[in-house]
């Protein structure tokens, strides 16, 4: 199931970016792209910080082929949240 639910939190990602892309293009007849790309950084850079990730790990996402492993890696750690299990970044783990 979180599988499942990773994959719908990419396409909803996908589907706010298209959805503004075209709302800019219905809005203005000399618009030429590019906006879509940065609501879906922009959702993927506060995503990133609620899965463990520094702010501007979101930059990942840019590179071609590793892009898609990393934006399905948050989205897997996203869809698990209330369970999370991994170790907080600059923690060992251990309680004291």
């Amino acid at each position: 199931m979180r599988k499942v639910k990773a994959v719908a939190i990419v396409a909803g990602m996908y589907l706010a970016a298209i959805l503004s892309e075209t709302i800019m293009y219905l809005g203005s007849p000399t618009y030429e792209g590019g906006l879509g790309i940065i609501v879906f950084l922009a959702i993927l850079g506060f995503l990133s910080t609620k899965a463990g990730y520094r702010w501007f790990d979101f930059l990942f996402a840019i590179i071609p082929f590793y892009g898609i492993f990393y934006i399905f890696r948050i989205a897997y750690r996203i869809a698990f949240l209330p369970n999370k299990d991994w170790a907080l970044r600059g923690t060992s783990g251990v309680s004291e």
